[in-house]
């Protein structure tokens, strides 16, 4: 045994599968079912399509046969005589004769054919029949899709319809209409013969019981007898170009995960397509004995194989599993003081000192993991303690850009005016001033209402109003319901200060200011507030917008543009994160949009 433990694992699975592989012989009698099988399916599919083409032949004698005796109707001169008075003169007397000779002829017909439920004329003057059916006084052929197609194919005399419950009479019985078209005296004549679908279901039932199925669809795939929505998906399986040699044609055809023997024909004329179909199980019925036999061989054979099997796969994975278990208790209870014994040097040997050594290295790799997990907490904390001032310290950064630059600009628009218009001016200028500053400190607080921040760009305007005179006008268009919501301060009035120093002041004439704000809701459905500073001032050349919107995306300043708006783009973002921000549009000569976007805040918290 010891010999035996040390052999190569390799060489552990031949020898098994060696002792498999002589139990195998019974695969022998598994190959000799088959080829009985295949042979019976052979002989079924020549049988079958013999049986498929005697059900075509039969059936279109059928039709045939009616055709026949259509036509005949036309040769008897007691219906010819009387429709050609009639159709030449629509009297009373000329009426009742024909009632009178059309039932005959009808009631003929009937005689002696099972398969024709109904037989009705109908002519421009009138419909008629035997009176054996009640008529369905609702249906007018002449206003029907059935006549409708005589008019839109001139040239047809015949039209097959598929299966339905019949219009011309009361009645729930399943038809299968016919119609041919006669002209007599330039008057169109159409008889229609219904054929009864039961009356042939029961034929091909009792005829060829030994199929499970028959089914019948027309040339368009519409149901004549049995053919639902499973039975048009297996007539796909067929094209009409693998008759061309045969009158049918049987093949396998797997459908809804069962397999079928379907045998397939076409009839001329009628253009129905002819289906009948077998389980290919039931083929085997003769062969249940050498069935039963192959399989009381493979259950013996098996069960010895598998207690084989069973002892030496015990000896040979037995070293395996002890390997599996001591693996388990390391996962299970993280015990990485365990060790893998085992005596022999095969692939099994070699595993267990492979799996000892690195049991030993995760041991001293937890251990100096342990040490270091406190210091990396420590640093964790201190890191985001140096990320959150250094945001606060460059929101105050960006913020402190702003107002200098316009405490600049309004100071001297003060000097000017007091220099060139005198006392009132200046004192509106200082009322807006002392309101701008009062709500651009807002006594320290980041976050102000959508009011504050409209009444702070209002004092702005009013200030570059004396300035500009008469070239500036404003308005503002803002939702009352947003005007209560918040927003961080210092966004609009950098946006204002653009529109004026590169649009307006440069324009010729009076430039307007719109600005105006609603709620709206973004890409993934959540409500923001948006806000548009608007102007009609010269525009933004295409190439320039470019450049800016790029810096708006990537945070690059471009030192042509200013710093306002790329101060307030970055304000948006750090305090609401970069789904928001501010977009600009523009229209070179025409017009100017930028919107602020943030999402609609309630609290002053952000």
């Amino acid at each position: 045994m010891k010999l035996l433990g040390n052999l190569r694992l390799r060489t552990k699975i031949i020898l098994v599968c060696v002792i498999i592989l002589l139990l195998n012989s019974i695969i022998c009698g598994g190959l000799y079912y088959n080829y009985a099988f295949k042979d019976t399916l052979k002989n079924y599919y020549s049988s079958s399509e013999d049986m498929v083409s005697q059900i075509r032949m039969q059936l279109g004698s059928e039709t045939q046969s009616i055709a026949k005796r259509v036509h005949a109707i036309f040769n008897n001169m007691s219906f010819y005589v009387p429709i050609s008075q009639y159709l030449q003169n629509q009297d009373t007397a000329n009426y009742v004769k024909l009632l009178s000779d059309i039932s005959d002829v009808v009631t003929e017909f009937h005689q002696g054919d099972r398969y024709i439920h109904s037989v009705s004329i109908e002519t421009d003057f009138g419909s008629f029949d035997n009176f054996t059916r009640i008529r369905n006084h609702e249906f007018d052929f002449m206003e029907s899709d059935m006549h409708s197609f005589f008019s839109q194919n001139p040239g047809e005399s015949i039209c097959w319809y598929p299966a339905m419950v019949s219009p011309i009479f009361k009645s729930s019985d399943m038809v299968i209409p016919v119609i041919y078209r006669f002209t007599l005296n330039r008057r169109e004549i159409y008889v229609i013969v219904s054929l009864q679908q039961s009356e042939i279901e029961k034929f091909l039932k009792d005829t060829y019981s030994s199929y499970d199925e028959i089914f019948i669809a027309d040339r368009n795939g519409e149901n004549i007898l049995n053919c639902g929505e499973r039975e048009a998906r297996i007539l796909d399986f067929f094209s009409g170009d693998e008759l061309e040699h045969q009158n049918a044609v049987c093949k396998e055809v797997k459908i809804d995960k069962e397999t079928y023997l379907a045998t397939y024909t076409e009839m001329s004329g009628t253009g129905w397509r002819i289906c009948a179909m077998r389980r290919a199980e039931s083929l085997v019925g003769n062969l249940e004995r050498l069935r039963y036999f192959i399989v009381v061989v493979v259950c013996i054979c098996t069960a010895i194989s598998i207690m084989l099997i069973i002892l030496i796969a015990h000896r040979i994975t037995v070293s395996l599993g002890q390997l599996a278990a001591v693996m388990n208790k390391v996962t299970r209870e993280e015990d990485f003081q365990s060790q893998f014994v085992y005596p022999y040097h095969d692939e099994v040997g070699n595993l267990g000192v492979s799996f000892n050594y690195m049991i030993q290295k995760i041991n001293h790799l937890v251990t100096e993991l342990n040490a270091n997990i406190e210091e990396l907490r420590e640093e964790k904390e201190n890191v985001k303690k140096v990320l959150t001032q250094k945001r606060k310290a460059e929101l105050k950064a960006l913020q402190a850009q702003i107002n200098p630059h316009f405490l600049y600009n309004t100071l001297n628009a003060i000097t000017w005016q007091a220099a060139d218009q005198g006392v009132p001016e200046i004192s509106i200028l200082s009322n807006s001033l002392g309101k701008f500053f009062r709500i651009s400190l807002s006594r320290g607080k980041e976050v102000i209402t959508v009011r504050e921040e409209l009444e702070h760009v209002e004092n702005y305007l009013r200030i570059q109003g004396i300035r500009y005179k008469d070239k500036i006008q404003y308005e503002f268009h803002v939702a009352e319901d947003i005007k209560d919501l918040f927003i961080i301060k210092l966004v609009l009035q950098p946006l204002v200060e653009n529109s004026i120093y590169h649009g307006i002041k440069v324009k010729k004439g009076t430039g307007h200011i719109r600005i105006c704000g609603r709620r709206a809701v973004n890409g993934a459905g959540m409500q923001t507030l948006q806000i548009c500073v608007e102007d009609d001032g010269e525009g933004i050349e295409e190439e320039r917008l470019k450049v800016i919107k790029d810096g708006l995306s990537f945070g690059r300043i471009s030192q042509d543009s200013g710093y306002g708006i790329y101060n307030v783009n970055e304000r948006i973002r750090l305090y609401y994160g970069d789904a928001y921000g501010l977009l600009m549009e523009s229209e070179r000569g025409k017009i100017t949009h930028a919107t602020v976007r943030i999402p609609v805040q309630t609290t002053e918290e952000i």
